[in-house]
């Protein structure tokens, strides 16, 4: 049985290595699109890790607080931080679980990025997560989730795969999955062989399609207001490896009319 001490010690081995694994990922547009939806409020990222997403946001004028179940994800990126004039950084985090949290405030924005949600491995951890999302939200702000489609991005495609990742003289990164598909989990280890020595990076993750996470918003008191491929908002169709979903209260407005980009 999976708990909230064994994802953190997952993610704890990661913590050095992620920045430089997500270097190639650029934000620019996850922060603009996020920007627009905090308006002129703060926002709240779950899984906030090292704040490769939240910094950029900042800088577009959105304070940031995280939430991170590791202490180590959370030390790296109070490395990153500015301080202001005012000596308080507009990132800020502390450690917390995102299936299960109270903060006694609500946001115009709350998000969770980069198949986050999926490190959440029981389908019941998901949905606590939507519901503790929902409660902290304004009466009209939204819930954001980006995350892949399992199929089509190969997340869930074999039984069990190897994938060199890089290779050098002196570097070697390779990646080994085994999918369980009765549970809907794969778990991966990814493995770097270099003049340090050799590391191992384990990872579990519970994939859901995004017709489960509708239903799971549902249960939150939550509707999708409109679904995209990607940040710039490419229309999702059945070859959308990923998707950006956003959803607001049911309750926000009188509108009966389904929500764009829900099906495919």
């Amino acid at each position: 049985m999976e708990n909230l001490h064994q994802q953190t010690t997952r993610s704890d081995h990661w913590a050095p290595y992620y920045d430089v694994d997500t270097r190639n990922s650029d934000p620019t547009a996850a922060a603009s699109a996020l920007s627009d939806l905090a308006g002129d409020g703060a926002a709240l990222e779950l899984g906030i890790g090292t704040g490769r997403v939240a910094f950029p946001l900042a800088e577009w004028g959105t304070p940031v607080f995280g939430l991170d179940a590791s202490q180590e994800m959370i030390s790296r990126l109070e490395e990153h931080q500015e301080q202001t004039a005012e000596g308080r950084s507009p990132v800020q985090a502390r450690i917390g679980d995102m299936a299960r949290f109270e903060l006694g405030t609500h946001y115009p924005l709350v998000y969770v990025i980069a198949s986050a949600l999926f490190l959440l491995t029981k389908q019941e951890d998901q949905v606590s997560c939507f519901r503790s999302a929902a409660k902290h939200l304004t009466p009209r702000g939204r819930f954001v989730v980006e995350a892949a489609v399992p199929h089509a991005s190969g997340m869930a495609s074999e039984r069990q795969q190897m994938i060199v990742r890089e290779l050098s003289e002196e570097h070697l990164k390779w990646s080994a999955f085994v999918h369980d598909p009765v549970h809907q989990v794969v778990r991966a280890q990814d493995v770097l062989v270099g003049p340090d020595g050799c590391h191992l990076l384990p990872n579990v993750m519970r994939y859901a399609y995004p017709a489960e996470m509708d239903l799971m918003a549902q249960l939150a008191g939550l509707r999708l207001e409109r679904r995209t491929a990607d940040w710039e908002g490419s229309p999702f169709t059945a070859t959308s490896t990923h998707h950006v979903s956003v959803y607001r209260h049911q309750s926000a407005d009188n509108e009966i009319s389904p929500p764009s980009g829900a099906s495919a």
